[in-house]
């Protein structure tokens, strides 16, 4: 595996910032170990803002690895792509399938008082909890047909 860091951009949030956040691309790994250290990860249900073009924001309580060790938080792309796909055909069809950015998390007060009045954008923010770090994780190495070498056979 190799990592690589994205750019700190400057804070959206008004909240001290949270995690080392991973939005796993890939379907077939669900990491029960870190990518990083090694050590078994945990699950932690947390409230993701997600932010989809144009100018929709909304909070999801998601299932997430999380690995205390190393503070890394990943997410699913595959299910929240899921969940963002089935939430917005039946309220906005026209933004299924937008690029979208998972912003940051909250706290559990905060989305559950959103679940029962809905929250504008400005009072998000202000709850808002940024990512302290946007990390990716490729895959390397694995199984490779080697051409070059000479065949064994007589």
């Amino acid at each position: 595996m190799v990592k690589r860091k994205k750019k700190a951009t400057a804070q959206l949030g008004k909240q001290p910032p949270r995690y080392r956040f991973f939005l796993n691309p890939y379907q077939d790994m669900r990491w029960t170990k870190c990518p990083q250290c090694d050590n078994k990860m945990h699950q932690r249900k947390l409230p993701l803002v997600i932010h989809v073009d144009p100018m929709q924001v909304l909070s999801l309580n998601k299932i997430c690895r999380y690995c205390p060790h190393c503070d890394l938080l990943i997410a699913h792309q595959d299910d929240v792509e899921h969940f963002l796909a089935i939430f917005f055909s039946e309220q906005k069809p026209e933004v299924v399938g937008n690029d979208y950015l998972v912003l940051g998390t909250l706290d559990k007060p905060v989305w559950k008082q959103g679940t029962q009045q809905q929250m504008t954008l400005q009072e998000m923010l202000e709850a808002l909890h940024d990512f302290k770090e946007v990390v990716t994780f490729k895959l390397t190495g694995g199984w490779v047909r080697d051409e070059a070498k000479p065949s064994e056979k007589p």
